[in-house]
């Protein structure tokens, strides 16, 4: 075996094993997640052969995994993120691995960034550096914001969830089994513009029904009176968290039929409220709430930050056109 080999895998569970804890030595020491979730669960379909929108590639020394790159195709467009080791980190191998990975690219190809506390951080430095050298382009930036949950956050969320009912006609119920087609349905038409959430499955969703951070009672629905689906917010807490215990505002959605009517705000916090009373673990509270938002959507960063939250990193998504 040569010192350094790059190797587009086939499917199997123990390639994605071995990717989710690369990743997850990454995040213990970036505090941010190299791959987004929909990539994970493009990863985990595709090692039970039930997907071939991605591909992976693993670049190994010494017969030891150093890094990874994941390409997700969708139409003409693909998604490329990657993520190497802590450990081997400095040696030019983030360069080698995008380099490769965008050889088996024509067109359109989206990166994305996670993490950096701004513009100016080293991890944004470097990423535009690399992007730079590789024909990318920024293209779009995602706040992640969050809310210290202090005792009086906690005592501030749980008042003002109490002073914002629902809309008349509406009622809050968690979720189960039985609404998985009517929220699939629900979303696309909350998320109709939004490149990655409007496009989930009823296959996405169960893949992340079925993740180990799943918990229904985290998993409100607003429903009308016919029993239709108007709105949602599903809150995560992932697990094999350290340090600092974060619950997410993961996804808050409204149907066209009911967005300008304050469900928005009330569905958010119904959640927010649900992650400032729960535990990570019996005797562990969370920490801190945080959320995922388009920068330029300036109508939502203005509801999170009246609600308290403020940005801790930026995600940048970056964009090239590759040719054979």
């Amino acid at each position: 075996m040569s010192s350094r080999d790059f190797l587009w895998q086939e499917p199997s569970s123990a390639t994605v094993e071995r990717l989710e804890a690369l990743a997850q030595r990454a995040f213990s020491l970036d505090e941010a997640q190299p791959f987004s979730e929909q990539t994970l669960v493009e990863a985990r379909k595709w090692s039970r052969g039930e997907s071939s929108a991605v591909r992976i590639l693993e670049v190994c020394e010494a017969g030891e995994t150093r890094g990874f790159a994941a390409l997700v195709t969708d139409g003409d467009s693909c998604l490329l993120e990657a993520a190497v080791d802590p450990s081997a980190r400095e040696r030019g191998l983030g360069t080698a691995l995008i380099t490769e990975a965008l050889t088996q690219v024509e067109g359109e190809v989206a990166a994305w960034v996670h993490g950096g506390p701004d513009a100016s951080s080293s991890a944004m430095i470097s990423a535009q550096k690399l992007a730079k050298s590789q024909g990318f382009v920024a293209q779009r930036e995602l706040f992640k914001m969050g809310l210290a949950l202090t005792d009086e956050a906690r005592a501030s969320i749980l008042a003002a969830a109490e002073a914002a009912p629902l809309p008349a006609d509406i009622r809050l119920e968690t979720y189960t089994e039985k609404d998985a087609a009517g929220w699939v349905k629900a979303n696309a038409a909350a998320f109709a513009d939004h490149p990655e959430q409007g496009k989930l499955t009823l296959k996405d969703l169960e893949e992340r029904t079925g993740s180990d951070w799943f918990r229904a009672e985290g998993f409100f629905l607003a429903k009308d009176g016919a029993g239709s689906i108007a709105g949602s917010h599903w809150t995560k807490i992932p697990h094999h968290q350290t340090g600092v215990l974060e619950g997410e505002v993961y996804a808050v959605g409204v149907t066209p039929d009911w967005q300008g009517k304050g469900l928005g705000r009330s569905l958010t916090l119904a959640g927010m409220a649900y992650l400032a009373r729960t535990h990570y673990a019996p005797g562990k509270k969370l920490d801190r709430i945080v959320l995922y938002v388009d920068a330029e959507n300036s109508p939502a960063v203005t509801l999170y930050r009246s609600l308290g939250f403020s940005p801790l990193t930026i995600d940048r998504q970056y964009l090239a056109t590759t040719e054979r």
